[in-house]
């Protein structure tokens, strides 16, 4: 007799790398110093955005065309594998920047289609990034009470994340000297 357990209900995560990493890192490095930070004010002083309403797209604002390119490549990946076809997006972009002692609680961004991260400077410990379970129900079992509630994700410079938006997620304490920062976004499909 055999067997097989099915992987009903999974959650598709998209990682990658930007295919050329140096020069997008070059654009950046020249326009960076523009942008202005603030905390978020209902979560404390947690981590510096670009943008605390989620509303702009930095990216465009920055004109940094060669990474919104790059994204569009890998939306486009992500959405083949996944069988949906689209004909438009709209994405909003922002800066979020981790200092000694920063982090980000778990929070989700369940008014977007897609969510994702770029990964712009890191020391690749300055401040994991955690998914958790969408599934609640997951500890009242005492046969999956012990099933992986989280996943975490080393960041890297260059690597692109794309998920869910509805999917649980969070930033671990950066515990470095490094000031890690990235390029978060939010991509709703128009139809």
């Amino acid at each position: 007799m055999t067997y097989r357990i099915e992987p009903t209900f999974v959650t598709p995560i998209y990682a990658s790398f930007v295919s050329d990493f140096p020069k997008i890192k070059y654009k950046i490095d020249n326009v960076i110093d523009k942008v202005n930070y603030s905390y978020k004010s209902e979560w404390g002083k947690t981590h510096l955005l670009s943008d605390t309403g989620f509303g702009e797209n930095i990216i465009n604002k920055l004109r940094l065309k060669c990474l919104s390119d790059e994204i569009d490549k890998h939306v486009r990946n992500y959405c083949d594998e996944l069988n949906f076809k689209y004909k438009k997006y709209k994405m909003t972009s922002w800066v979020a920047k981790f200092q000694p002692g920063d982090f980000a609680h778990i929070h989700e961004h369940g008014h977007s289609d897609i969510s994702g991260v770029f990964y712009y400077k890191t020391n690749e410990n300055d401040g994991d990034l955690v998914f958790t379970s969408p599934n609640p129900f997951l500890k009242t079992s005492k046969l999956f009470a012990g099933t992986e509630l989280s996943w975490i994700h080393k960041p890297i410079e260059g690597k692109i994340l794309l998920f869910p938006g509805w999917i649980p997620h969070g930033v671990k304490t950066n515990e470095t000297d490094n000031t890690r920062i990235s390029i978060s976004f939010n991509i709703n499909f128009e139809t």
